[in-house]
């Protein structure tokens, strides 16, 4: 469990650091800023490579885990909008517009472009979380 543990420590340092320790949604810093895996650890063909991860606030993060969120190939943090009925009849879309707000234009990327997500990561997270 440890080498696992390590690989995942030296995943997040080098997402963190080709974001910047930016969030790619929000552009917040403030040490608040988690490194997900685009294709999920659990899903054939996942890497502990910064090309399969993205910098997020933990908000962004649950969301992005959740399929509330996803990449698509353009680099735009899209709302998954077939999961609004649900949250609708739970009463839960409070916030909705200000979570929604800086969705829907591309992301803050990686300088270095060796860093950006791999558009294969990104179809297979999106076929994976069913998007």
């Amino acid at each position: 469990a440890s080498g696992r543990l390590s690989r995942a420590a030296d995943f997040r340092q080098r997402v963190l650091f080709a974001y910047g320790k930016r969030c790619a949604v929000t552009r917040m810093q403030l040490r608040l800023v988690d490194a997900a895996h685009i294709l999920p650890v659990g899903a054939p063909g996942s890497a502990d490579h910064v090309t399969n991860g993205i910098a997020l606030s933990p908000t962004y993060h649950r969301a992005f885990d959740a399929g509330l969120i996803h990449l698509d190939e353009t680099y735009r943090m899209c709302l998954n909008n077939g999961q609004l009925p649900a949250l609708e009849r739970l009463n839960l879309t409070g916030g909705l517009e200000a979570f929604r707000a800086p969705l829907d234009q591309q992301i803050f990327l990686p300088p270095d472009p060796q860093q950006r997500p791999r558009v294969e990561f990104i179809r297979r997270a999106n076929r994976f979380r069913r998007v």
